[in-house]
C-alpha cells in the first residue's frame, strides 16, 4: 500500500529556525521517493498564529532554492500552513543548479533526477543554486543564517 504523503507542490510550509521563528518555503516538485524542490522566504516569521491562509510569495523573491529530503515535512515537524492560490507549476520552475563552481546541472521537470551536465562559465554559475541534496538539519542552519537574528 502506498503512503498518501501529507505534502503536495503547491503547499506552503514551515521551517522553524535554529534559533527563533520560522522561514517559509512552497513545494515546488515532489519526486514522491523522498526528494522535493523547495523555493525558500524571508523575512522571519515569529509565530505561525496569525499567517494568512495563502501567504503572497513568489518565486523570483525566494531567498533560497534547493533539493531536500522530506522527512521533516512526512513527520510534520515542518509543517504545511497553506497553499498557494490558483498553483502553476510553469511560475515555480526547476532551475539549473550549479555544481563545483563550474559544472550546470539540469534536472528533470518531473523525476528531479539529472538530464544532463555541461561546463558553464564559472561567473554565470555562481548565480545559479547550489547542486545537491540537503538534509533538513542542513536548511534549517542555512535559514537561520540567512535571516539572521
Amino acid at each position: 500500500m502506498v503512503q498518501k504523503l501529507p505534502y503536495s507542490p503547491g503547499d506552503v510550509f514551515a521551517v522553524p529556525l535554529r534559533d527563533h521563528g520560522y522561514a517559509l518555503g512552497v513545494i515546488a516538485r515532489a519526486d514522491g521517493n523522498g526528494i522535493v524542490l523547495g523555493y525558500f522566504f524571508g523575512p522571519r516569521v515569529e509565530s505561525l498564529d496569525n499567517l494568512p491562509n495563502t501567504p503572497a510569495l513568489d518565486a523570483d523573491s525566494a531567498m533560497k532554492i534547493s533539493r531536500c529530503g522530506d522527512l521533516r515535512l512526512v513527520r510534520e515537524e515542518w509543517p504545511v500552513v497553506g497553499r498557494m492560490e490558483s498553483w502553476d507549476c510553469a511560475r515555480w520552475p526547476v532551475p539549473d543548479f550549479c555544481r563545483d563552481g563550474d559544472i550546470r546541472v539540469v534536472y528533470d521537470e518531473e523525476s528531479l533526477t539529472v538530464s544532463r551536465e555541461e561546463r558553464a562559465d564559472p561567473h554565470q554559475c555562481r548565480h545559479l543554486p547550489r547542486d545537491g541534496l540537503e538534509g533538513a538539519g542542513f536548511v534549517e542552519i542555512t535559514l537561520t543564517r540567512l535571516l539572521g537574528a
